[in-house]
């Protein structure tokens, strides 16, 4: 896969996760989604010690009633917050022309054109916004997919999918490869932006394309020369 794809994308998001992220609202989730998960744990051992809800060995029903909690707190991660304070809530701006901001647009495409001059200052401001959300929905978006993966296992621990039972069989990991789009799509335009940044910063500074006045060294006035000069 090309510079600015997926890989390029998941390297950027796994290197600067940490920039993007408050560390206190990271602590917050994995409390919330940890009780969530105890919580859903106990009402499910509660609800088969009176209803019994698992068949199998005493281990089978431990392990299902483990990944059917984790899967619930995966599912509940992804609902709660973790950006910091550095991350812009938009990675575009108003230019007031249509077309420069179309053009910058394209350079965060999967087959960018050439970058003019003009335009990397504003690439590079972009991409540093761009990157930002993109990592920090990537670290939220990863855990529907991984939730719906763990309540399959569960499904098939359990006994409940079977061959008889197709829906439970085939609706989960379904549901995991469509709902794991979005994170795709974040850690590819993360990947973008950065491989977009990188391109702006080969491109000199623009204030190094613009020529510094030129001062009138020929004093204006009469041309005559006094005998003494």
């Amino acid at each position: 896969m090309s510079n600015g794809g997926f890989i390029h994308g998941w390297k950027v998001v796994r290197a600067r996760r940490s920039e993007f992220r408050d560390p206190g609202q990271v602590r917050r989730r994995t409390v919330v989604c940890g009780l969530v998960a105890v919580g859903v744990g106990v009402f499910l051992v509660i609800a088969d010690r009176f209803w019994g809800l698992f068949d199998g060995s005493l281990l089978q029903q431990a392990v299902a009633v483990v990944l059917f909690s984790a899967a619930v707190g995966c599912f509940g991660a992804a609902f709660l917050r973790v950006t910091g304070r550095s991350v812009s809530a938009s990675p575009g701006r108003q230019l007031g022309d249509w077309r420069r901001s179309e053009r910058i647009d394209r350079q965060f495409a999967a087959r960018p054109p050439a970058m003019l001059a003009e335009d990397r200052d504003e690439v590079i401001a972009r991409a540093e916004r761009s990157v930002g959300l993109s990592v920090v929905a990537a670290t939220r978006f990863v855990w529907i997919p991984v939730g719906w993966v763990l309540a399959w296992v569960a499904l098939l621990v359990s006994g409940f999918a079977t061959a008889d039972q197709l829906t439970l069989l085939v609706i989960p990991p379904v549901f995991a490869l469509l709902q794991s789009a979005a994170f795709v799509a974040a850690v590819t335009a993360a990947g973008r932006a950065d491989a977009a940044r990188s391109r702006a910063l080969r491109l000199p500074a623009t204030a190094l394309l613009e020529s510094p006045p030129q001062h009138n060294r020929d004093p204006r006035g009469s041309k005559l020369e006094l005998p003494n000069d």
